[in-house]
């Protein structure tokens, strides 16, 4: 009972910080308290035998006053007291020197009128610096007890959930940084127990008061794990990670030792203190450079902009909104088909973003009338499109319903943002769209064709409207809904086999996060009528990704677990294009995206195909909506599929 009720303290205080009014009033008692403590000294010292209880009633009164003036000069009262930084403390030290200087003024000024000062001439000018000293002095142990309190109440919770013993990995500021977020951050479990390198140099020396240890094998891993009883190693970033996934990394997955990393400090707001050390996923581990974004341009754009997101509660549409609702928008609409995702996303957003006014809208992109009711009720500024369906099997087995939701559905979201005046107009494609050789790939090239077509005809005067067309593209998301990383755990924790179609596929990955950011940047940057491509890296091997999530479980491939090939999927392929090339695209002013070369299309065709199309599809003829599609695409080669034979 006496731990549950601590933990709530604890849970309380690491959500709410110490009001800074109240932190000016300890500071102003504290500095008070510090000129009594001098003149105490100083009276004790003096030739008079009475203590003058005037004097020190009037000196704390003039010490309260000439502190708060201080303090609010400074605003050293303003820093959360358990964070305190280098730049609380020099504004803690200019505070007590202009409490120092104006209580000698204070002195040389009143003293010989008022009071029955103890002491008098230079000794008047070593009071007041001994003031000074004594208040800094003092105002620094007031926020050393404090965080020392709140430490205190978070390891007081320990045998409920066992402080674990720590290493740091790395020796730079990173790493000094990590020691001291884990110092700081409540609720935590974690303790150092030393700083961990594989630099020689570094070896035996203190940092922080930790002492720093070289690891060369994995015999002296081992050493150092049973010696320091070791519980977890943190990494204050994925690249440190990443460098040693085949050392400490692998060291720890053999021997079940916790693999954490620090949040990252890119953040939209200051909640970073509040967030735990997490464990290591397998996405930190892929090699990937750091994707850096105008925030400042991105938050330009979108300030008070109604945006609506299609396809809101997926694995894109709902990353988007996550990060939109850290933006200076007036309004956010979630548009979406499935019940049970968007009711989720409406319990997290409301949770994290009370104050943004959000709706949560259930409706179907097919349906015309209703994306027109829509758009006519909020007038929304920007359109991101992520509705769509995405799972290449299922849609290989499954045209038809492709042709209506990626295509057609595009198309009616499309329309209604021309007629309404949609400033910009973002759809989300993939990498499937380039060469295809699956229905979901053909389907999301036409679509591409439509707004590809449609963004020329405006911009050439040829059509009526003003609205602004972007197109994205980038290949497989990590972690998203179905993607193979979830299949692995699963896999895994039912103890195997994982399943790899063929040990010789490659994929190109780019995490949820990152993908989103670039299609914000994107949104941002494109002036209309643009295909946008995302660097997506080094293309990663399926089946070495599935044994570093063996490897990284703590398993052993072909003694805890076993992987299982069992051949491409029909519309499948073995290696996915390259989406970045020196032929196909063309360099923006940011590293990481790249504008499409793309063939252009008639208006008059495009209409009069997708009319087939669309006749076809409506009849349920599955062969004749393939070879419909194929017409449209004649890149569209059909691969590992029913679908071959009417490439002939």
């Amino acid at each position: 009972m006496k731990n549950e009720k601590i933990e709530k303290i604890v849970s309380y205080l690491a959500k709410h910080y110490i009001n800074r009014y109240w932190v000016l009033l300890i500071d102003t008692v504290t500095s008070v308290i510090s000129t009594l403590l001098v003149t105490a000294v100083f009276d004790y010292f003096s030739v008079h035998d009475d203590l003058n209880l005037r004097f020190y009633l009037t000196g704390a009164g003039i010490s309260a006053v000439i502190s708060l003036l201080a303090f609010f000069i400074t605003r050293s009262y303003a820093g959360v007291v358990r964070h305190t930084s280098m730049r609380d403390m020099w504004r803690i030290s200019f505070a007590s020197i202009i409490k120092g200087v104006l209580i000698a003024a204070a002195i040389y000024v009143f003293a010989p009128m008022h009071l029955d000062f103890p002491v008098s001439g230079s000794w008047m000018l070593v009071f007041a610096v001994l003031d000074m000293i004594l208040t800094l002095f003092l105002l620094i142990m007031v926020r050393i007890l404090i965080t020392n309190i709140y430490s205190a109440l978070s390891l007081s919770i320990a045998p409920d959930y066992y402080v674990k013993n720590t290493l740091i990995y790395g020796t730079d500021e990173d790493s000094v940084y990590t020691l001291n977020f884990l110092e700081k951050t409540l609720h935590s479990s974690y303790r150092c127990a030393g700083f961990i390198t594989p630099d020689k140099h570094d070896r035996s020396k203190l940092l922080c008061g930790y002492r720093i240890y070289h690891i060369d094998n994995k015999r002296d891993f081992a050493r150092l794990v049973t010696s320091r009883m070791i519980s977890a190693v943190v990494f204050p970033n994925n690249v440190s990670a990443r460098n040693e996934q085949d050392g400490i990394v692998k060291f720890c997955s053999e021997r079940r030792i916790q693999i954490l990393v620090r949040p990252s400090l890119e953040t939209f707001d200051d909640s970073i203190f509040r967030n735990r050390i997490r464990e290591i996923r397998i996405e930190d581990l892929l090699g990937r450079d750091e994707i850096k974004i105008n925030i400042l341009e991105i938050r330009e754009f979108l300030t008070d902009k109604v945006v609506i997101v299609t396809g809101g509660a997926g694995s894109i549409g709902s990353e988007l909104c996550r990060q939109l609702i850290n933006m200076p928008i007036r309004k956010l609409i979630l548009v979406d088909f499935a019940e049970t995702p968007m009711h989720n996303m409406q319990l997290e957003l409301r949770s994290q973003a009370p104050r943004v006014d959000k709706k949560f809208v259930i409706a179907d992109v097919r349906n015309k009338d209703r994306i027109d009711a829509l758009f006519d009720k909020y007038r929304p500024n920007v359109v991101f499109h992520a509705a769509a369906y995405k799972h290449v099997p299922l849609m290989e087995s499954n045209p038809v319903e492709a042709v209506q939701s990626n295509v057609f559905g595009t198309k009616n979201v499309v329309d209604a943002s021309i007629r309404y005046n949609i400033e910009k107009f973002v759809m989300i494609s993939t990498d499937k769209a380039v060469n295809p050789t699956n229905v979901m790939g053909a389907s999301k090239r036409i679509a591409e064709i439509y707004v590809q077509t449609v963004g020329k005809e405006i911009a050439e005067g040829r059509m009526a409207g003003k609205t602004k067309f972007i197109t994205t593209r980038f290949g497989n998301v990590l972690g998203s809904n179905g993607s193979v990383i979830p299949l692995f755990k699963e896999q895994i924790a039912k103890g195997g086999p994982l399943t790899v179609t063929d040990p010789r596929i490659i994929r190109y990955f780019m995490t949820i996060s990152e993908a989103c950011s670039l299609v914000l940047e994107a949104a941002t940057m494109g002036e209309g009528n643009d295909i946008f491509v995302f660097d997506m890296g080094a293309p990663v091997k399926i089946d070495d990704l599935a044994k570093k999530m063996i490897s990284l479980a703590g398993l052993q491939l072909g003694k805890d677990i076993e992987i299982k090939y069992v051949g491409l999927r029909p519309g499948e392929k073995l290696y996915e294009e390259l989406l970045k090339d020196e032929e196909n695209t063309l360099p923006t002013v940011h590293k990481k995206i790249f504008r499409a070369k793309v063939r252009e299309y008639d208006m008059a065709e495009v209409d009069r195909e997708l009319e087939h199309l669309r006749i076809v599809a409506h009849g349920m003829k599955k062969d004749d909506t393939v070879l419909a599609m194929k017409n449209i695409v004649p890149e569209y080669k059909s691969a590992n599929s029913r679908y071959e034979r009417l490439d002939s």
